[in-house]
């Protein structure tokens, strides 16, 4: 499992099909109040929420609703795969679930990536 820790050491086919396993089984937004969390109400997590660690994790991210570019500018999370993190994020964020699937193989198709885990979800 990739966490903040072994994130530079991921490569970014492992971080896509990490997050996209994550939130297509999870199928179902992550909140805390109205606000989309990192770690939401019922022990569910968002797209870059399934990247951090439970001792990695700060609710201070969830309540200030810090998204993970901002996370990446502050020096929080690592700088390597904050482009395809933000924008994973994004599609759990803005996007309901049944728009997903189809939102992480635009993805992939931007970032060159195969879309193999996404059959897994059919």
């Amino acid at each position: 499992m990739i966490t903040l820790k072994t994130l530079k050491d991921a490569t970014e086919q492992e971080v896509f099909d990490q997050v996209a396993t994550h939130i297509l089984k999870q199928n179902e937004q992550s909140y805390m109040g109205t606000t989309c969390a990192y770690r939401g109400s019922g022990g569910l997590m968002c797209a870059a929420g399934c990247l951090i660690g439970d001792d990695e994790h700060s609710r201070e991210w969830d309540e200030g609703g810090i998204g993970w570019p901002q996370l990446v500018t502050k020096d929080i999370v690592p700088h390597l795969h904050g482009a395809l993190v933000g924008r994973l994020q994004q599609i759990h964020d803005m996007y309901d679930p049944e728009y997903w699937k189809a939102e992480l193989a635009n993805v992939a198709d931007y970032f060159k990536l195969n879309t193999e885990v996404l059959t897994k979800f059919e």
